[in-house]
């Protein structure tokens, strides 16, 4: 009989407790489309934070990058300042509504059952969300495979503009993973931005925050894929000018072989790139690869046309400097062309 009683009077307990907190945690009538009002009239200050937890590649032909991001959003409502402790759906609080501005295919890691805010002292809210997916980053290829990019990604408000609330980047809990999956790339820096816009449609401005990576591209791969056979192959038509020049069939025939094989790595190198209106620093770096094999060629022809008219002394000569020249041209030219493209 004791038992029962302590086991009827613990459910009583358990019930009271749990009606109380129910209670306690009751919203009040508001509305969630209206953003919370500051005691000072301004707008609210709505403190954001981003974790980049994963980038999973950057896609040059696309033009987007592949990311895993965190976001954390933190501010004051009055509205909620007696349900500390309390948690909400995001639907039934007023929650700033972020979309990007790139375009993307981001989802959200947080389904409907777990995403809700927090309600801390003084009526502040804190929101938690994870993203991922792709997002366009419009990065410029003009110095590829030379290049550094700012992958930049900002989001901004619906409907909401700068009079009614304003974005406070917190850099301090702003960062990147230790580990990044990402590959050919060396991520450096992330910061993170507010400034205005205005929109054209409405003219009204808006508060937007800029989520910005910093990354090199990896140029070893294309230093040893790339440009070291691609050496060898217009070094091979360099054998020209040690080749007699009376034998003038053979040194075009090698010539001719040369050029188609820098002009099948030309196709290889653009099937990696989108179709670009400029010419990147590897398409300059090739095309004056097939302009040195083009001259090896007409070198042939040249100092043939010497030996058929009884030069051949002077096409031996001609031969002697092309063996020094040639080399100077390519490497200078080559390390020209890496030189603007790495400033």
């Amino acid at each position: 009989m004791e038992r029962w009683l302590a086991g009827l009077l613990t459910c009583i307990g358990v019930g009271i407790l749990n009606a109380c907190a129910v209670m306690a945690c009751t919203l009040p009538t508001m509305r969630t489309d209206v953003a919370p009002i500051r005691e000072d009239g301004g707008p609210v200050q709505v403190n954001a934070s981003f974790i980049v937890l994963d980038i999973l590649g950057v896609d040059d032909v696309t033009q987007q990058i592949n990311v895993d991001i965190g976001a954390t959003l933190a501010w004051q409502d009055l509205r909620l300042i007696s349900l500390e402790g309390c948690r909400f759906a995001r639907s039934e609080v007023w929650v700033p509504d972020l979309v990007l501005q790139n375009s993307s295919s981001l989802r959200t890691a947080r389904n409907n059952a777990r995403d809700q805010v927090v309600i801390g002292a003084e009526g502040r809210v804190s929101y938690r969300q994870r993203f991922f997916g792709d997002i366009s980053t419009y990065h410029n290829l003009r110095n590829f495979p030379f290049d550094t990019h700012d992958f930049a990604i900002t989001f901004m408000p619906v409907g909401t503009g700068a009079a009614t609330l304003k974005f406070v980047p917190d850099q301090a809990n702003t960062w990147l993973s230790d580990q990044l999956n990402i590959s050919g790339w060396h991520v450096n820096t992330l910061s993170l931005q507010e400034q205005q816009a205005k929109l054209r449609e409405s003219g009204h401005f808006l508060s937007m925050l800029t989520l910005t990576i910093s990354a090199d591209r990896e140029v070893n791969y294309y230093l040893f894929r790339i440009m070291l056979p691609l050496f060898f192959v217009v070094a091979m038509s360099w054998v020209i000018f040690w080749v007699p020049p009376n034998r003038f069939e053979f040194q075009i025939g090698l010539g001719a072989t040369s050029m188609l094989t820098v002009i099948a790595f030309n196709l290889a190198v653009a099937g990696s790139l989108p179709p670009l209106g400029y010419l990147t620093v590897l398409d300059q770096i090739l095309i004056w690869s097939i302009a040195i094999v083009f001259l090896a060629i007409a070198e042939a022809l040249v100092t043939g046309l010497y030996v058929v008219n009884g030069h051949e002394a002077r096409a031996h000569q001609i031969d002697r400097w092309a063996r020094v020249i040639f080399p100077i041209l390519l490497i200078g030219g080559w390390g020209t062309l890496a030189m603007s493209g790495i400033h």
